[in-house]
């Protein structure tokens, strides 16, 4: 380790330990015999490799440029460390993965690409045929409901997965979302209360509406508040202007 190593904001031996300020060998504590690059070598070898150029920034570059090795025990055990089942088992923070010490692939950059690959296939057609109009067929790549060829149902995946995660929230006791109906109505009534000598204030304590409301709905040019409730309507239609 070199004397004159600086601190950085971010870990030594990665491109954002280069963009953070350690932009010379002598300044680095990754010397030579180090198994982790320097920062500026890890910013030069990343521009013309397509396997680092993918990892996070700040995850540090081994110099045997094995960026997809597996962790391997003392006792020979494979581990599953910088695997997507590493992530499945619960190594969820590219922070604490042991791979990362290594400057090995994380469990979650494992899985990021597992996932993206895996998409990437469903959505050229490769394996199993999608099961269109479910939830599953959302989970299995179809995610755009422009190009789905929908269910016998004419649902899409994207909206099969909606609606069945609309089930899961109500048996959760979560409630929906209240109707919306147009403001045109509510914001005339307004501007006519307005017209009035009403003020604001007055007009929010009439309606029992807030004030933010009742201000986005008074403005003149158009209301900001394109879509009210129909309580909040209800309330400021039943306001007489006398």
């Amino acid at each position: 380790m070199s004397g004159r190593a600086v601190w950085v904001s971010a870990p030594h031996g990665s491109v954002a330990g280069y963009e953070a300020g350690c932009r010379t060998r002598a300044m680095c504590p990754m010397g030579p015999d180090s198994d982790i690059l320097t920062c500026a070598e890890a910013a030069l070898r990343r521009r013309g490799d397509y396997r680092l150029a993918r990892m996070p920034l700040d995850q540090p570059v081994p110099r045997s440029g094995d960026v997809d090795e597996v962790v391997v025990s003392p006792g020979g055990v494979r581990e599953v460390h910088g695997t997507p089942w590493g992530y499945a088992r619960g190594c969820r923070d590219p922070q604490s993965c042991p791979n990362r010490r290594l400057g090995a692939v994380t469990c979650a950059e494992s899985r990021r690409r597992y996932v993206h690959d895996y998409v990437s296939r469903r959505a050229a057609g490769e394996g199993a045929p999608i099961d269109h109009g479910t939830p599953n067929g959302y989970f299995m790549g179809c995610r755009d409901r422009r190009l789905c060829p929908r269910g016998d149902d004419g649902i899409s995946c994207a909206e099969a997965r909606a609606e069945h995660r609309r089930s899961l929230a109500r048996a959760a006791g979560v409630a929906p979302r209240a109707e919306t109906l147009d403001s045109g109505a509510a914001a005339a009534r307004i501007r006519d209360l307005r017209s009035r000598g009403w003020s604001l204030r007055r007009i929010a304590a009439a309606t029992g509406c807030g004030r933010t409301t009742i201000a986005e709905l008074a403005v003149e040019d158009g209301p900001v508040r394109r879509r009210v409730t129909a309580d909040t309507l209800q309330r400021i239609l039943g306001v007489a202007a006398g």
